[in-house]
């Protein structure tokens, strides 16, 4: 068995090279101020059942970053989704379950098309390996097809328009913990995927980096457009990732249109998987500080909620500013009409960014105060812990991407005082604050549209009702709390449930299953 694991960690399944690291460092961070957050949080007596899924879905999260060939690429992609499907329905009531539902489609769905993707590649390349994978792309026999199926793989990961609803339906149920865990990490590894697996800076067939542009616009706007007219806060951070990773994709984009714009459109790639990551996972975490604190800890929390929304902005003096750095140059290095309009856009795209910061706000300070203490040993406990931890998230927020040891952190700096990209940086956010006062007052009026319109997961909810009724058109019994009584199968595997939810049985779970990933990966 040693031999075994000795053989299959030397084959190089795994590797820890520049963006190996990077990633690694990202989600590691993420993955471990989440579970710490989850568990001062989740009752005790919950908490078995909630890390039963939390602990492979965090194993597979991190090792994803290293795997360097196919198998051990898949193998961690799916441990880190579909037990994620665990934290979605962890309340176990109607409205989580249909968000599960909705969220185990979309997974499937993404890995199906993954799969597909990998095992055509690696009849091209006649190879595992990642790297030749990214080599073979462009010259495949059937190179279009390949293309397409990794885009749409990983086009699912990011919300990218069509599936932007998948990301509002996901978190919205989701313990904090949990949801900045699947907000900040696991959305990334689509961006992860992508640059493993797109050849950028290389010569790609005609069209590629232009429909990858055209589908990062439509996402960008789109997504925004649907998170203003949402009715929840976490619904609209789900929207706004959607839009985020919208951007991912213009940059990416742009490195395929012009190999020459393909080093920084890996930078923007990274930049943004770092700003972004550590900035959504803390939005998630002071949305429930705030939601838990009152009188003035409360206001004093609103406040500090303010420097990761500026960040996702782009303003002066933030991670989001060393990112946008990064993204613009990706851009404008490209040569072409398209990459030239999706530059001019980028600003536009930051008043949506900021519109959709200003409805979170708006929302959450509509939210009513929960009560409701942490719990340490089974006893109430102070919300102290959760809000040391949210701190350092902060932190981390203020500092990381400036700090980040990468050429495009130190770019950035050399910038951050500069007039230009100053005024460039500031207007968007001045410009959304106009147009929302101005909203407001036009629609003051007007109820149903200040509450909202767009029910959270828009289209993939409604798809999702769609299935669920052909599929079981009779619905189970409803208990107090809205809880679903159930029967049958059902029933036979909750009670299993019940019994793999053992702390022992667990832990005995996570080593197996991380023993045959290396076995099968070698």
């Amino acid at each position: 068995m040693v031999d075994g694991l000795v053989r299959a960690i030397g084959s190089g399944a795994f590797l820890a090279d520049d963006l190996a690291v990077t990633f690694g460092v990202l989600f590691s961070a993420i993955w471990g101020i989440s579970a710490l957050y989850a568990l001062v949080t989740v009752p005790s007596d919950e908490r078995g059942r909630l890390f039963a899924y939390f602990v492979p879905a965090a194993v597979g999260g991190i090792g994803v970053a290293f795997a360097a060939d196919a198998v051990s690429f898949y193998l961690c992609f799916a441990l880190m989704a579909l037990p994620s499907w665990g934290l979605v329905t962890h309340p176990r009531t109607a409205e989580a379950h249909r968000a599960g539902t909705a969220y185990l489609g979309v997974t499937v769905l993404g890995e199906a098309l993954l799969l597909a993707a990998l095992m055509l590649l690696a009849a091209e390349a006649k190879s595992i390996h990642l790297a030749e994978l990214r080599g073979a792309l462009a010259a495949a026999e059937h190179a279009g097809v390949a293309f397409a199926l990794v885009v749409a793989a990983f086009g699912l990961k990011l919300g990218a328009i069509g599936a932007s609803g998948a990301l509002p339906l996901t978190y919205g149920t989701a313990p904090a913990g949990a949801a900045s865990a699947l907000a900040g990490a696991t959305v990334k590894v689509g961006v992860l995927g992508l640059l493993r697996l797109l050849p950028l800076g290389e010569v790609v067939p005609d069209g590629w980096g232009a429909a990858v542009i055209v589908l990062g616009l439509l996402t960008a706007f789109g997504a925004a457009a649907l998170g203003v007219l949402t009715t929840t806060p976490k619904a609209v951070l789900g929207y706004s990732s959607a839009s985020q990773m919208g951007l991912v994709l213009i940059g990416i984009g742009a490195g395929l249109a012009d190999p020459a714009a393909g080093s920084w459109a890996i930078a923007a790639a990274v930049a943004y998987s770092v700003h972004h990551g550590l900035a959504k996972a803390t939005l998630f975490l002071g949305e429930d500080v705030v939601r838990h604190a009152t009188g003035r800890s409360r206001r004093l929390a609103l406040a500090a909620l303010a420097l990761p929304a500026l960040a996702l902005v782009g303003a002066p003096l933030t991670s989001g500013f060393v990112a946008k750095y990064a993204l613009k140059h990706a851009v404008h290095d490209a040569a072409g009409a398209l990459p030239h309009l999706a530059g001019t856009l980028l600003s536009w795209a930051a008043v949506g960014t900021a519109l959709l910061m200003l409805r979170f706000f708006v929302l959450l300070m509509q939210e009513p105060v929960d009560q409701g203490a942490g719990t340490v040993g089974g006893a109430a406990a102070p919300r102290r812990a959760p809000a040391v931890l949210w701190a350092f998230m902060l932190a981390l927020v203020a500092g990381a991407a400036w700090l980040w040891p990468a050429g495009w952190a130190a770019d950035a700096a050399h910038s951050a005082f500069d007039p230009t990209s100053l005024s460039a940086a500031t207007w968007p956010g001045l410009v959304a604050l106009a147009a929302a006062l101005l909203a407001r007052r036009l629609a003051r009026g007007a109820v149903r549209l200040r509450e909202g319109i767009v029910p959270p997961g828009d289209l993939v909810a409604g798809a999702t009702r769609v299935v669920s009724a052909w599929l079981a058109p009779v619905p189970a019994p409803v208990i107090a709390g809205g809880r679903t009584r159930a029967t049958g199968l059902p029933r036979m595997l909750l009670e299993a449930e019940g019994f793999w939810t053992v702390w022992a049985v667990a832990a005995g779970v996570f080593v197996v299953v991380a023993v045959v990933l290396v076995l099968v990966a070698a």
